[in-house]
């Protein structure tokens, strides 16, 4: 399955630009449907303004996305939009860019870049986070192994879960699909085969980007 990355919290930033105002707020949507609905909200809070441009892609394969000028000469500002989202690898995200006109034109490529920088600006302090097709597993190992083989799961680029400190330590974590068996072995080996590796899921788990 594809990995993906996604706003995850919804956002909102502005920048002036040649006395023009351009919000740019950025939702977590999980459909078309929802990013539709989401999308005649923002419109309908900034009813007042020149323009409220838009860009989406609402599912994980990317096959669901849309965008519009709203008004703004064509190309200059939904293409622009959804291209920051395609290049970065965000998916099920609604960006919206309002536009306030501020009296001075742009022109097409002042447009663009008034556009991308809109998303991008807000795209870099947005919280966004990268959701990988992992397995997640647990095992019992003793308290004088356990740190590092928490260590050997951070290197590999797994995460911990949780750790339960019983008769020996919990250990639950996620790692990437294709990373789980070249892990294993690692921890196996570590361990000197005195621990029970058990699988209990695989699903998308979101990593630190």
């Amino acid at each position: 399955m594809k990995d993906y990355n996604q706003v995850v919290l919804p956002f909102q930033s502005e920048l002036i630009i040649k006395k023009s105002r351009f919000i740019t707020t950025l939702v977590p949507v999980i459909s078309q449907e929802d990013a539709e609905c989401k999308l005649h909200e923002i419109a309908k809070k900034y009813n007042d303004a020149n323009h409220n441009c838009h860009a989406y892609i609402s599912n994980i394969i990317a096959t669901e996305q849309r965008f519009s000028d709203n008004g703004e000469p064509q190309g200059t500002a939904g293409i622009p939009m959804l291209e920051i989202l395609k290049k970065r690898n965000i998916v099920m995200t609604l960006a919206v860019v309002t536009r306030y006109f501020g009296g001075v034109k742009l022109g097409v490529g002042g447009l663009v870049r008034a556009y991308t920088d809109s998303v991008v600006s807000a795209l870099d302090m947005a919280s966004v986070k990268k959701f990988i097709m992992s397995d997640v597993a647990s095992f019992d190992i003793s308290y004088s192994l356990f740190p590092r083989a928490i260590e050997i799961i951070e290197s590999v680029g797994g995460q911990v879960i949780q750790v339960d400190y019983v008769e020996n330590v919990s250990i639950k974590y996620s790692v990437a699909c294709d990373i789980t068996s070249s892990l294993n072995v690692k921890l196996i080996d570590y361990a000197l085969g005195k621990i029970d590796i058990t699988m209990l899921s695989k699903e998308y788990i979101d990593y630190k980007i």
